[in-house]
């Protein structure tokens, strides 16, 4: 793995054939992969390298996307994955904080979906064409769901999905742009500083400014449920996006812990289960560490 990563981070040409070979050979299982190369690209070889890896993924993307959805859409859709990936590696380069990345990347996100909901409007409206498109498979997926006790009809469900979709951009770019940040840190440590990822991923915190802005989207959505019989959108969409970054911080809190011998093995496979059947209670601690802060509690004073 340490020959490839140097082989692949030595020169430009490499970096940019190497990332446009891995969109072609793990999209989409894999669709964030590439973005480990512009990082890592990045951290241990510089900007050059690092512009090049990202070329490459673009250039693969666009001729992957090209023949189902148009040039246009497929550079726009290439650009939007690869852009937080560009942005973030250098915010990671300067600062050398995943951290302060984590926090920059979820904040892009909101910003985000805020864009996307000023220009676009509501996703439902929006998205009414493609609704009905997709009517042959919704009428399936309402078959369905009505033999297994659910009546829904096709209508109720494009809306339902559409009214999610903005949240649901806005959370995967969140995601996919981590998942590089963590694989390219991981990368470089292998290369340069062993234990580099694990260190930075153990710490990680979205902060005090962050937990206010989840409580204030929480608020704004209940106030608005409350008053108007129905739910604000943009809100709506922020607590699900802000959430989910909470989300990641408890698998961090978890993982730290572990490494202070607070807990042991099963407890962080059972907060991996939690990821699946209560989402929302990992959300919740990792909310509660904003304040509480578990792993400085826990963590050894000095001198002692």
């Amino acid at each position: 793995m340490t020959a490839l990563l140097q082989w692949t981070t030595a020169n430009p040409l490499r970096a940019f054939l190497a990332a446009g070979f891995v969109v072609l050979l793990l999209l989409p299982l894999a669709a964030w992969l590439p973005g480990a190369l512009v990082v890592v690209g990045l951290l241990a070889s510089g900007a050059s390298v690092a512009a090049a890896a990202a070329a490459g993924a673009v250039f693969a993307l666009v001729w992957v996307l090209t023949p189902l959805a148009g040039t246009a859409v497929a550079a726009a859709v290439a650009t939007v994955i690869v852009l937080p990936w560009l942005l973030s590696a250098y915010a990671l380069e300067r600062s050398r904080s995943l951290s302060f990345t984590f926090q920059a990347l979820t904040l892009g996100c909101c910003l985000l979906v805020v864009a996307i909901h000023g220009l676009l409007g509501d996703p439902v409206r929006a998205l009414a064409p493609m609704i009905a498109k997709s009517e042959p498979v919704l009428r399936q997926w309402a078959e369905l769901l009505a033999s297994i006790g659910i009546k829904k009809s096709p209508a109720e469900i494009g809306a339902e999905a559409a009214s999610m979709s903005w949240a649901l951009l806005g959370w995967l770019v969140l995601l996919h742009a981590f998942l590089a940040q963590c694989a390219g840190l991981w990368s470089y440590g292998r290369l340069r500083e062993p234990g580099l990822f694990g260190r930075e991923f153990r710490g990680l915190k979205l902060g005090r400014f962050i937990g206010w802005l989840l409580l204030a989207a929480f608020a704004a959505s209940v106030l608005s449920y409350r008053f108007a019989g129905h739910g604000w959108q943009v809100a709506d969409d922020l607590v699900f996006v802000l959430a989910a970054a909470f989300l990641i911080q408890a698998l961090a809190v978890v993982h730290g812990l572990r490494g202070l011998q607070v807990i042991g093995g099963p407890s962080v496979v059972l907060a991996y289960l939690a990821l699946i059947w209560v989402p929302m209670a990992l959300v919740g601690i990792g909310f509660a560490d904003t304040w509480i802060r578990f792993r400085e509690r826990f963590a050894p004073r000095q001198g002692v």
